[in-house]
């Protein structure tokens, strides 16, 4: 179960992380005051390619958007009196390929791969929890406009927002062993994504940190008939990732 901790210490991290490199960057600015003199922007054509490429790494978490039938009770007598998704880590890494479009937009794509589970838990009678965890492997096929400020020496941020097409490789609606899947999650999906980030521009290369929510449009739940099931009406994928990328 993902807990607040889990949360606190990944943003952090993001935190730390952009603190150390924009403190690197204007070290390298700023020069050594000895010398008295002021050391050139990092990369400064970089901006001005057309095209650029890089590599991402990070962790997510992963939880459900959950929509039940209205009275629970009605599954009587298969008792279940609640139906509680659970926020669960995982890891996600994916090639950049950017656009630039002009100097403050680019077009860019990013295949990914990302591993993870989704959680339920059914509280039934007696103070019984049965907990169903469902692992994943995505393949997903982002498109995002990136809008980016104006570059502040080795600085900029940036907002980020498009859609992805994801398909989930481990999806268990075939499984021949099926009894041991009571709940399953159709393997095609369609979300829209949110972000913003910082880009730190070093001596050899950009770093960037990158925080984003996503937001599933097509209902996973895969109907059959058992207790599990029959409560659920709706199941749609709920995502927020931390990433790290290296251009």
């Amino acid at each position: 179960m993902l807990t607040n901790s889990f949360i606190k210490r990944s943003l952090f991290s993001v935190v730390f992380v952009g603190i150390f490199m924009s403190q690197h960057s204007f070290a390298q600015f700023t020069g050594n005051k000895k010398q008295k003199r002021v050391v050139g922007t990092n990369m400064p054509k970089y901006d001005r390619r057309l095209f650029h490429f890089g590599i991402n790494i990070g962790t997510q978490i992963t939880g459900v958007g959950l929509r039940t039938i209205p009275d629970l009770r009605a599954l009587y007598p298969d008792t279940i009196y609640s139906i509680t998704p659970v926020w669960t880590p995982g890891f996600t890494m994916g090639i950049e390929t950017n656009l630039r479009l002009n100097e403050n937009l680019d077009l860019r794509f990013t295949p990914q791969l990302t591993l993870t589970s989704r959680t339920l838990l059914y509280e039934r009678p007696a103070g019984r929890v049965d907990k169903f965890e469902i692992e994943a492997t995505f393949i997903e096929f982002p498109l995002y406009i990136k809008f980016k400020t104006n570059r502040i020496n080795n600085f900029r941020a940036y907002v980020i927002g498009g859609g992805k097409y994801v398909y989930d490789i481990s999806n268990k609606v075939q499984a021949e062993n099926a009894a041991d899947y009571p709940v399953k999650f159709r393997a095609n999906d369609v979300q829209a994504e949110m972000g913003f980030g910082l880009d730190f521009y070093l001596p050899y290369f950009k770093f960037s940190t990158q925080i984003k929510g996503s937001w599933g449009f097509v209902n996973l739940h895969y109907p059959e008939n058992n207790a599990y099931n029959r409560g659920i009406e709706g199941l749609y994928a709920r995502s927020i990732f931390i990433t790290f990328l290296f251009e």
